[in-house]
């Protein structure tokens, strides 16, 4: 009975004039029932003019497209993917093949949800009884709309080891590194992906990579930039690095830096060739820090230019390559008198700089001092010397000074480094030492915002645990942070006879 009702309906949404009519009556129905026979699930997603009414053919149709994609919506949550399902690549394919993204981004975020499931609960994916759907995701990475590029990419990233071998698999991959640059790079980066799993991975889409890196020497300095941006994953593992060396990748892109003077152009890719040895260096410090000096003295240049174009990314490359233990000791060995001589500069920039680079600049600084682990006495003194560069001595006055501005967001970012310097002894020494620091840090302004307010609270937390400060200093913070971050101090008022 119920499934002859379904059939009725279906029939009558083939009528174009009754078709906002008889959706309504059908997505009532299906919200009205917890969970349809799969059998009926699956008559609907098989009803041409299912398909037909998702259509978009202007705004007229709006309301018809948008009810449409909320039934299909429902009908694949009752559906329970079974990716083993011989029959489910079929099943999806007029969804996944639509030319309404969102529809196709509702299949794809299905598949992928229970994907991750299956990641979850058994860290195991089920294998696929064929590659038909995996060829299907694959097209995805050919539409030209970017809204569902991502979850395809997540998709393949997850499965497609199960068919890398297989020739419709390859051939679809070829075909990929044949289209415009958008559809490359989408393929680029689904290579990468891929090769960061394992060293038999990355022989399988070798070709992939090696097409990378070939856009490398593109007259198209956007595509080189994004390519960078893609490539960065690929030194996380040995295995990636080990081909990135046997490529060149590194002498490649820094030879560019070299060239600037031969090719004006060249400059307008410092910023993105900084930030991928940046990124680099996060993992592999070593290999950048000991390997590139001359990107390394760009680097330091770029700092020191004031230029408020290249400063942003030029900072987070500072942060990314100091990021680490072994990143700040090659970065002291290495580049020490360039460190502290930067360091003065920044000094400069606390007053110089726009409130926006003030903020990045700090916390670039608060990279470079997070600790994660107990720090050797070698280290805190490395870093001790870089912070007083900074500071002009042990206090903390520039911080201070920017803690008095009226931005938020500034104050914030001032706060957020303060509370990092004061993991380290000295740090609470400098605090000690900076005349109005402890006042400011004791108030209980009630302008403040409440995350300033917070953040000052976790310091104090800090210095109530610290060795620099007396008996009587120690009980005055405990009472403070005991009071908790947002205590609001009663108003006492003194009644006084008329004389």
């Amino acid at each position: 009975m119920d499934e002859e009702w379904w059939q009725t309906n279906l029939r009558e949404l083939n009528a174009k004039g009754k078709r906002m009519e008889t959706l309504t009556s059908m997505y009532t129905k299906i919200n009205k029932q917890s969970a349809l026979p799969r059998k009926i699930i699956e008559l609907l997603l098989r009803a041409p003019a299912l398909y037909e009414c998702a259509v978009v053919e202007g705004t007229e149709k709006e309301p018809l497209v948008n009810l449409c994609t909320d039934f299909m919506s429902t009908c694949l949550d009752q559906l329970q993917l079974d990716i083993t399902d011989a029959s489910l690549p079929q099943l999806l394919n007029p969804a996944l093949h639509h030319s309404n993204p969102a529809l196709r981004a509702l299949v794809l975020n299905n598949l992928l949800k229970e994907l991750r499931r299956q990641q979850a609960s058994a860290n195991k994916i089920q294998p696929l009884p064929s590659n038909e759907l995996l060829v299907y995701v694959l097209d995805e990475l050919q539409q030209p709309e970017t809204q569902c590029s991502s979850a395809a990419i997540n998709i393949l990233t997850i499965v497609l080891s199960q068919g890398l071998n297989d020739e419709r698999v390859q051939s679809k991959l070829l075909q990929l590194l044949k289209q415009n640059e958008v559809v490359r790079c989408r393929a680029y980066e689904l290579g990468v992906m891929l090769a960061k799993r394992s060293a038999d991975s990355l022989s399988s889409v070798e070709f992939i990579l090696d097409a990378a890196l070939s856009e490398l020497d593109n007259d198209d300095v956007l595509l080189q930039a994004s390519v960078m941006e893609i490539l960065v994953p690929l030194a996380e593992q040995n295995h990636g690095l080990c081909y990135m060396e046997k490529r060149r990748v590194f002498d490649i892109i820094s030879s560019r830096v070299q060239r600037i003077e031969e090719n004006p152009l060249d400059s307008l890719l410092i910023p993105s060739i900084m930030k991928f040895f940046g990124k680099i260096a996060a993992v592999q410090p070593q290999k950048i820090i000991s390997g590139y000096p001359h990107m390394l003295a760009c680097l330091f240049d770029l700092l020191a230019s004031g230029d408020e174009s290249v400063l942003p990314t030029a900072m987070d490359t500072l942060a990314n390559l100091a990021s680490t233990v072994q990143g700040k000791m090659l970065m002291h060995v290495q580049f020490q008198p360039a460190m502290e001589q930067l360091l003065r500069k920044y000094s400069g920039y606390t007053k110089s700089l726009s409130p926006p680079l003030k903020i990045r600049m700090l916390n670039s600084l608060d990279v470079i001092y997070a600790i994660n682990a107990p720090v050797s006495q070698e280290l805190s003194v490395i870093l001790k010397n870089w912070y007083e560069c900074f500071a002009g001595g042990q206090q903390v006055n520039h911080i201070m000074d920017l803690l008095h501005t009226p931005f938020p967001d500034l104050q914030l970012a001032a706060l957020g480094l303060l509370k990092t310097l004061c993991q380290y002894q000295w740090g609470c020494k400098a605090v000690q030492c900076t005349g109005g620091a402890i006042e400011f840090l004791l108030s209980r302004q009630h302008d403040l915002h409440k995350d300033v307010k917070y953040l000052k609270w976790q310091i104090m937390e800090l210095l109530s645990v610290s060795n620099e400060f007396s008996a009587t200093e120690i009980v005055r913070f405990t009472a403070y942070v005991n009071e908790g971050p947002y205590h609001v101090q009663a108003d006492v008022n003194i009644a006084t006879e008329p004389q």
